[in-house]
């Protein structure tokens, strides 16, 4: 990042202000620095200074951190916030991130807070992407509304006997003639380019014949030369004895909506890539944070994808279920990195914790507009059929396919790679496991497609 960062200090000891700043410093050069003590002095800076990180102290003699981050939250909720401490209590640090804190830092491990604020940085222009590509959607949403309004409709009638068309000035004006004019049947289809000719002849033809009614979309040359997208609908006319007599319909110049719709479809295809771009900036920030899990997401993702391809689900959904996967761990930007990176068996604290990442990963997501409930696949990843999963305890036909693939593939990526505190248990040992509680925690054709996959595809993580 080469652009001015500005950073709140909220701290009363100097010696400490400038290890912060220093350790800032290293990882954000162009940083610039504003060191407050007192409730006056925050308040102040918030509209004077408009900090893009506020770093705060836990514990001051006239102010705290956590009412300084209530403060931020009312005024600035979108800039992150990170707690300084000297404590190593789980109960501190699970009450800053309860309270809204983006991250935590132990004074003892002060080299974490320039990669913490770093990350913290990347979270928030993830967050400005999202907001800015949801935004361009709706832009062309209301650009496909304002073509559908100025769309010009006109009806016709082709008098059989006569062999003649009569068509409304709407109609004309549609094919670039004078008002009034109207053609014999042979002129009127002649409009149609040469790639469409036969299929409205051919529609038309049922139509006279048999009264079949139809409604297509299909391309005419104008009077004029000009080429324009048309919908012609027709139904035919019968007489008391049940002749068709005449053929009767509309036509509509929908040249626009057809650009509209090119138009909105680029704009969904961008959005698309950005919600790619997002995702995996997502997903690096989570790995930058905890290294021995770094690959866990992708590989839970390609185990996932290929899960669901075995099963048939519709390739919509396996792309869904995709960009869920690979950042089914984000909420675990809110669990200090102490917790996640702990090489010893985790207390009771530090496991609820680390528990809260499915909540709060739903909490980052639930406001971004994706194609696919991703915030709710997510949520849901620690589920279990038989209700003993976590945080809601969902059973059976409560919880998604898509995060029952996720689960199974968590799993067996999980048990068998090494975590800080014990060795991978193999290939084998996580197999066992899904095959064991098949049915049970895992659903049954989940499992059987994983299997299938690893004993008779040859399927290896890469």
């Amino acid at each position: 990042m080469n652009d001015t960062i500005r950073i709140l200090i909220i701290e009363d000891m100097p010696t400490d202000a400038e290890l912060s700043e220093r350790e800032v410093r290293n990882a954000l050069p162009h940083s610039v620095f504003l060191c407050i003590e007192t409730e006056e002095e925050f308040l102040a800076a918030m509209e004077s200074f408009a900090p893009d990180v506020i770093l705060s102290d836990y514990s001051l003699p006239r102010f705290d951190g956590m009412k300084a981050l209530a403060l931020a939250r009312q005024h600035a909720p979108e800039t992150p916030f990170i707690i300084l401490t000297g404590s190593t209590n789980e109960e501190t640090a699970v009450a800053c991130m309860k309270a809204g804190a983006w991250d935590y830092v132990i004074k003892e491990h002060i080299r974490r807070l320039g990669p913490a604020v770093l990350a913290a940085l990347n979270q928030k222009k993830v967050r400005r992407e999202r907001l800015a590509a949801t935004e361009a959607l709706h832009e062309s949403a209301n650009l496909l509304r304002i073509a559908g309004r100025m769309a010009h409709l006109g009806g016709w009638i082709v008098n059989l006997p006569e062999n003649r068309v009569i068509w409304s000035e709407e109609v004309a004006a549609i094919h670039d003639m004078p008002p009034g004019y109207s053609p014999r049947l042979e002129e009127g289809i002649n409009f149609y380019t040469p790639e469409w000719r036969e299929k409205i002849e051919t529609v038309y033809s049922a139509c006279a014949r048999e009264g079949a009614p139809y409604d297509e979309e299909m391309e005419i040359l104008t009077a004029r030369g000009r080429r324009i997208w048309v919908r012609v609908f027709g139904e035919a006319i019968r007489d008391g004895s049940g002749t068709i007599i005449r053929l009767q319909g509309a036509i509509q110049d929908i040249t626009d909506r057809k650009a509209a719709e090119a138009d909105l479809q680029r704009g969904f295809d961008k959005l698309r890539k950005t919600i790619g771009a997002a995702i995996r900036t997502l997903a690096a920030t989570v790995e930058m944070r905890d290294s021995y899990t770094a690959g866990h997401q992708k590989r839970v993702a390609d185990l996932a994808r290929r899960i669901a391809r075995e099963m048939s689900l519709v390739s919509d959904k396996v792309l869904g279920l995709g960009l869920a996967a690979l950042i089914h761990d984000i909420g675990k930007i809110a669990v200090p990195a102490e917790i996640l990176s702990k090489p010893t068996k985790l207390t009771d604290i530090e496991f609820s914790l680390i528990q809260q990442h499915a909540q709060a990963a739903y909490d980052i997501l639930k406001d971004m507009e994706f194609p696919w409930p991703v915030a709710e696949i997510i949520y849901q990843h620690h589920e279990r059929l038989d209700g003993a999963g976590y945080p809601r305890g969902l059973k059976g036909e409560e919880i998604l396919m898509e995060a029952k693939i996720i689960t199974v593939a968590d799993v067996v990526e999980a048990m068998s790679s090494h975590r800080p505190y014990r060795a991978g248990l193999g290939m084998e040992a996580a197999l066992e496991e899904i095959k064991k509680n098949r049915g049970i925690r895992y659903d049954p054709a989940v499992v059987d497609a994983c299997l299938h996959l690893f004993r008779e595809k040859g399927f290896t993580f890469s």
